[in-house]
């Protein structure tokens, strides 16, 4: 297969995005799209390599696993052995014990699967999981598990039958992901099923141009490379992925390959030797830049200290240049002293050490006696604990609970529900709790899920708020209603991503429509005869309260979370314009939860809250009383 410059330029543009995204950079907001430029440059690479094989005969599954294991597994083992001291010094059990099971699915090429079912990938807590970032390498060792397989099988009817079964089978797989953002969100990021077809257009780029040779345009060309930075640059957390959308830089990346050329102005931008020599280490610069990052964060630097999260991009592509020069180069270069049978043995060996080191973490609860932990703080610890409801019944975009279905504490029908985002689950553990066994609390909640009554949007989270809001005002015997959101979230933005910057990233108009959904909603409960108790936000804490414990010095009676005035200047805005309706209560935690110079995270080895947003169920006890307080 000729070398192309180029396409080692075209890595170099997806890696440097990727990097700067996770880093906090708000400009790259899109740069999560790099991997998808991974993708398709992936499917053409191995696709043109396996069909200059096949044409000559010399194709064999050993060699062509041979090749995958010396390209992959010498850097990603030795980065995920890097990990594993500051993984043991600095991460809590709970970070800890996802880690060893990060480690398992790593080496069992499955960490899409296994993250996938613990979170979705914009949400906070990832920022401080090391490995996370390689999800996209158990997509692609998924796919070359079957692919060549299938290649080697249909090779014998011709190229025009391949291609036009892995067409048929992309497009499956497109119109699956556009499926599946609506109903399925993290299944749809994470699986293979709905990320094939990007493989398989680099795949399909491979075939069309094996025996032909199109003709340079540079107008085709410099749209795809367009294509590429345009979503780069305009597209965000809330596009979304993979779906039609991701069809712009997949589509890009397809019409570099196909009609770029030295003779264009596409080319030759991508041959600078800068971006040429980005591009060679680029794979290793992917692994290292998350475990950076996320280490930085665990040990409290904020994505808001650019100089800090620049500085850390930098590093990672020395230490990309590093583990290239000796590590991935002469595992890759021809000729090597390491056999075949070495190799894989090698490769056995170390994965059955990152298993059984996994198994161990994992079976151990994360091995809490690494850390010396204080009496005082084993209290915190022991109470930052959400509701043991919250899987079962809080409703998210891959589960949505009917109003019908909703959960019912102490008795059924009961008189009083809670309503809200992912805020209003250990609320309404902690009122049913408090109320006692004799008056029935129903719990209607729905993750990340701005007000939206008023929205004319057709998604999960605004067609169950108004399904929800309608059933609970016709139930006649449901009497009080209490609603809590994160409002200041979804009027401004997550606070980890700038803090202790303030964030600004919903627009205006968007503000508008949830503050109006809000106050729309408290008031048709209202009319509908509810006593309605609105339970402002409580405030946010500066990081999880796990890190917030374990970084503690000595055992003070008091954590402190943020200060006041930056409370006060989150919550300015709504202060300013919210209009409670008539009648409608307002509870507001700060009260409770903060005096005039700082807001708490805990108290006298209770935790106020389980990350850094969540009141925990000591927490939410704690303003349960307040609204059992209200009722009339």
């Amino acid at each position: 297969m000729q070398y192309r410059k180029e396409i080692d330029g075209l890595r170099a543009i997806a890696v440097l995005p990727v990097i700067l995204f996770h880093a906090g950079f708000s400009w790259f907001s899109g740069g999560y799209v790099g991997v998808d430029v991974f993708f398709v440059i992936s499917g053409y690479l191995i696709t043109s390599i396996l069909i200059d094989d096949l044409e000559k005969d010399t194709f064999s599954i050993a060699k062509f696993y041979e090749r995958r294991a010396r390209r992959i597994l010498p850097a990603l083992f030795f980065v995920m052995l890097c990990c594993f001291p500051f993984a043991w010094l600095w991460m809590a059990p709970t970070q800890f014990e996802d880690f060893s099971k990060a480690l398992i699915a790593i080496s069992l090429i499955s960490s899409n699967i296994l993250f996938w079912k613990q979170s979705g990938y914009f949400e906070p807590d990832t920022d401080f999981n090391p490995l996370l970032h390689t999800w996209s390498l158990g997509v692609e060792e998924q796919f070359y598990l079957f692919f060549p397989l299938l290649l080697l099988l249909l090779w014998r009817l011709g190229h025009r039958p391949i291609f036009y079964t892995i067409t048929v089978l992309s497009i499956v797989s497109l119109l699956t992901a556009e499926w599946g953002w609506r109903h399925a969100p993290s299944g749809t990021f994470y699986l293979l099923p709905t990320r094939a077809w990007e493989l398989g257009t680099g795949a399909l780029c491979a075939l069309f141009l094996a025996n032909r040779t199109l003709r340079p345009n540079t107008t085709l060309s410099l749209i795809g490379l367009l294509a590429i930075l345009y979503s780069i640059f305009f597209y965000n957390k809330s596009v979304p992925f993979p779906s039609l959308y991701t069809l712009v830089p997949v589509g890009g990346t397809a019409l570099i390959i196909l009609y770029g050329s030295s003779s264009t102005l596409t080319t030759r931008l991508l041959s600078n030797n800068l971006l040429v020599s980005i591009g060679l280490i680029s794979f290793s610069a992917y692994l290292w830049h998350q475990p950076l990052f996320a280490f930085s964060r665990i040990k409290g630097i904020s994505s808001s200290d650019w100089p800090y999260m620049a500085g850390l991009s930098l590093l990672s592509l020395l230490l990309a240049y590093f583990s290239w020069k000796f590590i991935e180069a002469p595992f890759r270069r021809r000729g090597s002293l390491v056999s075949r049978k070495a190799i894989f043995a090698a490769s056995a060996v170390a994965s059955l050490a990152f298993i059984t080191t996994g198994l161990y973490g994992d079976a151990t609860d994360g091995l809490p006696a690494r850390i010396n932990l204080s009496p005082l703080q084993q209290s915190y610890l022991a109470t930052a604990q959400a509701s043991p409801y919250r899987k079962k019944c809080h409703s998210n975009k891959s589960h949505v609970i009917p109003p019908e279905q909703a959960c019912q504490y102490n008795q059924e029908n009961g008189s009083v529900a809670v309503f809200g985002d992912s805020h209003a689950v250990e609320l309404a553990y902690a009122i049913a709790d408090t109320l006692g066994a004799e008056t029935g609390v129903r719990h209607f909640s729905f993750s990340d899920c701005a007000p939206t009554y008023l929205s004319n949007t057709d998604t999960p989270c605004s067609t169950w708020t108004r399904n929800t809001i309608d059933y609970i005002s016709r139930q006649d015997d449901i009497k009080k209603v209490v609603v809590t959101y994160r409002i200041q979230a979804a009027l401004w933005g997550d606070h980890q991503d700038t803090y202790p910057a303030l964030p600004d990233s919903i627009s205006p108009q968007e503000k508008y429509d949830r503050l109006h959904s809000l106050e729309a909603t408290l008031d048709i409960l209202s009319q509908a005869g509810k006593q309605v108790v609105y339970v402002a936000q409580s405030p946010e804490l500066p990081f999880f309260m796990n890190q917030e414990v374990y970084h503690l010095d000595g055992s003070p009676r008091v954590i402190k979370g943020v200060s006041r005035s930056w409370w006060e200047h989150r919550t300015a805005y709504f202060r300013r314009h919210f209009s409670s309706p008539e009648n409608v209560i307002t509870i507001r935690p700060e009260a409770w939860l903060c005096d005039n110079d700082s807001c708490f995270a805990g108290k006298d080895g209770k935790s106020f809250y389980f990350d850094d947003d969540h009141l925990s169920l000591q927490g939410a006890h704690l303003v349960a009383q307040q609204v059992i307080n209200s009722f009339q």
